[in-house]
């Protein structure tokens, strides 16, 4: 089997190539795989947008939300898909403070939701799982990030506990 060079080889080799050798390595990647393509056209179209590309995802996050089905194991399996989705856009992002804004928006539909006063573990366990990422994202940020968006999360919190009485802060250490 063959190893996957590391990233500095692979910079190297690229440094030797021209424009349209690049061109085609770039097209014969997006032609293989669909993350690849949707990577290629976030790298294209918003490299300077990436807000505005936010935003886009955000709407679908609550788009899929209000659209949760009504079986708690068809809508677990939705929740799923969507963080698998929204984790996937956090990466083409590759920003600290969206990526918490993006945490955030999906921790703010879901405790939103009525499905959150379902008792069914592995459904809360998504939730609880975002809001640990959080509680990690958050101090790594900017002082003025970090306190915009503690507020939000502290928010958040005091919500969850409104609705769910058998949440403690003891879940998310």
């Amino acid at each position: 089997m063959i190893n996957s060079p590391k990233l500095a080889e692979l910079k190297k080799e690229l440094n030797h190539l021209q424009a349209a050798e690049l061109k085609e390595l770039c097209l014969r990647l997006a032609k293989h795989k669909t993350e690849n393509k949707e990577l290629l056209n976030f790298l294209l179209f918003y490299p300077d947008k990436k807000e505005a590309y936010m935003e886009e995802v955000k709407t679908l996050i609550i788009n899929e939300f209000n659209n949760l089905h009504p079986s708690i194991y068809l809508a677990t399996k939705q929740i799923r898909k969507l963080l698998r989705l929204t984790n996937k856009h956090i990466k083409f992002i590759a920003t600290k403070h969206l990526e918490a804004e993006l945490a955030l928006a999906f921790c703010k539909e879901f405790i939103t939701h009525p499905i959150i006063t379902i008792n069914q573990k592995a459904t809360i366990a998504i939730l609880i799982s975002q809001l640990k990422r959080l509680n990690r994202v958050i101090p790594k940020l900017e002082d003025d990030f970090q306190f915009d968006y503690q507020k939000e999360f502290d928010g958040l919190i005091e919500l969850l506990k409104q609705k769910r009485k058998d949440f403690s802060e003891r879940d998310l250490q």
